[in-house]
């Protein structure tokens, strides 16, 4: 990625409010004068700074790409903490730095939270550099799904917005295609069923992921029509110190990064209360790739 494909990445993440107050909040909660603190994936260096600024004895800002560790050792020169951050570039699987770190941070995620490989990279990290007593931030991430109605089709007949409040059902009951989007718009979302984990990992610690695709029930509470399932995570910074410090990419949010998944059905299906179903999915954390597919559905009927 050039320097400019950066910038406009980076930029996304600077203006996502809930994501820099978490990841600064937690490091001052948790960093101490006598705390060494590894950053995994730095980036543009922003966390290894916040580190910094929290009074961490030395950060370890890594980075595998040699384009953006400079761009993280500029950054740190400029803001006078190029004594304290020290700037490594190399694979966070395989680097072993000099000495163990207390605390490993690192946002290597995606839209389902674990789809950037976080369990194998920070864990591989850990293992070789984190103390045993160590702290990773954040300390456990979660991919949850729910069957949804929403379509970007139904979404836009149904907006205020609509142009008219003519009769739709010709277009609504339009096949579509089995696809993923990574859209939504801002909007009230309630689902036809309660959420479930698709899959949690605790960072640093749960290092080799459990074969793709996982196999989830998903329970019909409300009647309607399936037209997709939406995925998310909620990422727990600091939970033993507070534990509603988070992130969280929740359907119908308007976010500057980390959009919601959204798996739309081809063909949608009326379901009931009581129906139930098994969605199978790949969660990109080995390829970090997202493919779905509805395995098996129950009626009541």
């Amino acid at each position: 990625m050039s320097l400019h494909g950066h910038a406009n990445a980076f930029s996304n993440m600077l203006q996502d409010n809930q994501r820099m107050q978490a990841y600064r909040t937690a490091l001052e909660k948790l960093v101490t004068p006598e705390s060494v603190v590894a950053d995994v994936g730095t980036g543009m260096g922003v966390l290894a700074l916040f580190a910094a600024r929290a009074g961490a004895k030395k950060v370890y800002a890594i980075e595998r790409v040699p384009e953006a560790a400079e761009l993280a050792r500029k950054n740190i020169a400029a803001n006078g903490y190029s004594d304290t951050i020290e700037v490594v570039v190399g694979d966070a699987e395989t680097i072993r730095l000099p000495e163990k770190v207390d605390i490993l941070v690192t946002e290597t995620m995606g839209t389902t939270g674990v789809d950037e490989q976080i369990q194998s990279l920070a864990g591989a990290f850990a293992r070789n550099n984190l103390k045993l007593d160590g702290i990773a931030i954040p300390h456990t991430v979660r991919a949850m799904i729910a069957p949804s109605d929403f379509s970007h089709l139904t979404n836009a007949l149904h907006s205020s917005s609509a142009i008219a409040d003519f009769d739709w059902s010709v277009l609504e009951a339009l096949p579509g295609d089995h696809n993923m989007a990574f859209k939504m718009p801002e909007t009230d979302f309630v689902p036809l069923g309660p959420p479930a984990i698709l899959d949690e990992v605790t960072v640093g610690l749960t290092e080799v992921p459990t074969a793709d695709p996982l196999k989830i029930n998903l329970v019909i509470d409300r009647p309607g029509i399936l037209r997709s399932f939406v995925i998310w995570f909620e990422a727990d910074m600091a939970p033993s110190l507070d534990p509603d410090l988070q992130i969280v990419n929740y359907p119908g949010q308007t976010r500057a990064s980390w959009s919601c998944g959204i798996f739309t059905l081809g063909d949608p299906i009326p379901v009931a209360t009581g129906d139930s179903l098994i969605v199978a999915v790949d969660t990109g954390r080995r390829q970090h790739s997202l493919n779905w597919s509805l395995r098996w559905m129950k009626n009541n009927s």
